[in-house]
């Protein structure tokens, strides 16, 4: 028969309900992808395998991008210290999670924090007919 596009639907539903219980349990929570398999009764390999074929990234990559995305708002939307963003997107301890965050973005929390903050506060336009 003709060559299966894509990820057959088993795959594409497991991949799905991965995403789904990533988001509804937060990265706050701090699963490794080894919890995750298990909540959803599969072996690692095998959720590895159907993620990466529905998505192209691992679980682990997807779990890393939920803990930034958590990250980013924190540091972007509240005052909180770099100790409690580290705590509420999943890390223990701040040390890591700031070797962690650079490796991800190119920016230590506290850059990425003061960078946001100047973009938020710049002037809107500059027009030069102003």
């Amino acid at each position: 028969g003709p060559a299966q596009v894509g990820p057959s639907p088993a795959v594409a539903a497991l991949s799905r309900r991965f995403a789904e219980l990533l988001a509804r349990e937060g990265p706050g929570a701090g699963h490794s992808v080894r919890e995750l398999a298990g909540v959803l009764g599969v072996s690692v390999s095998y959720l590895s395998e159907a993620v990466k074929s529905a998505t192209g990234r691992t679980p682990a990559q997807l779990v890393r991008d939920a803990q930034v995305l958590e990250a980013k708002r924190l540091l972007s939307g509240t005052d909180l210290t770099v100790q409690r963003v580290a705590r509420d997107a999943g890390f223990a301890d701040a040390a890591y999670f700031c070797r962690f965050f650079r490796r991800e973005t190119g920016l230590s929390p506290g850059e990425f924090r003061r960078a946001v903050v100047r973009n938020h506060h710049a002037p809107r336009s500059l027009s030069i007919d102003a």
